[in-house]
């Protein structure tokens, strides 16, 4: 199948069924909600705080095993079936659905390790005792005797790791949808395909990053004058102003969220055919 016809397919089957799609998106989205709402416990300063981490097994008991009954929900609209079915809700196999979904999470916790050694790193280097006047020295050596030049560094280096962690969830992409047509070998030799497809309906997510790129051009002008940033002599964008940016940006990438994840789908569902 070709990607475009792919973007073609999803768009046939989430308007032939413009009610299930909103509530097949607005079911994922509790689920989401749902599963990230013991971090709400970080506001508190006590004791309580620590029941954030409820987070974590919410999420790999919940939204794990659902990730996979959405799967199996797609590829029965592609053929033919409802999008928002009880398949979305569907128990059976339940243990088997964790466990499929850890070792996607051990996959793509491997194309995270630069990012997460990267990170560790950037911890241990500018954080704990380290004062605010050494980390501008230590960025100040690391562009060249340039705070600007340091700071962009910096800033390149870690979108490479976050654009390779990305790359990985691209490539591994499909692997649910492959489980849930029942051919776990179908995406072999494949993934690159997969992965351009995936990268190819990033245009879906376009109104949410234009607002990310406009949110990050009020403040590159504040790179000129580091040092007033730090002490508070520069004036610094409205930060209401900026998340209403990214909001506005969000609410209109929602409605598009479903058309990404069915593309995906629909191109899996092709090479099977």
């Amino acid at each position: 199948m070709k990607i475009s016809q792919a973007f073609k397919k999803a768009v046939q089957v989430t308007s032939g069924q413009k009610a299930g799609t909103l509530k097949f998106l607005a079911a994922e989205g509790a689920l989401a909600l749902m599963c990230l709402a013991p971090l709400l416990f970080l506001v508190e300063k006590g004791p309580l705080k620590y029941l954030a981490a409820l987070a974590v097994p919410m999420w790999l008991l919940v939204k794990v095993p659902a990730r996979v009954n959405a799967a199996a929900a797609m590829q029965d609209s592609l053929g033919g079936g409802a999008l928002f079915s009880l398949r979305l809700a569907d128990p059976g196999s339940y243990w088997q659905k964790v466990r499929y979904g850890l070792s996607r999470l051990a996959l793509l916790a491997v194309w995270g390790l630069p990012t997460a050694a990267a990170l560790v790193f950037a911890w241990d280097k500018y954080a704990g005792d380290t004062d605010g006047l050494t980390v501008m020295n230590m960025v100040y050596d690391f562009g060249g005797q340039d705070m600007k030049t340091g700071i962009i560094y910096l800033v390149l280096i870690f979108a490479a790791l976050v654009a390779l962690f990305a790359l990985g969830m691209g490539f591994h992409s499909g692997d649910r949808h492959a489980r849930a047509i029942g051919k776990k070998g179908l995406l072999k030799g494949k993934r690159p395909k997969v992965l351009l497809c995936r990268i190819c309906s990033l245009v879906y997510l376009l109104p949410l990053i234009a607002a990310f790129v406009i949110a990050a051009m009020r403040y590159v002008p504040l790179l000129n004058d580091v040092s007033g940033v730090i002490s508070g002599d520069v004036a610094k964008p409205s930060t209401s102003v900026t998340l209403m940016i990214i909001g506005a940006g969000a609410l209109l990438t929602l409605p598009l969220v479903p058309l990404r994840a069915m593309t995906n789908a629909a191109f899996v569902h092709g090479l099977d055919e």
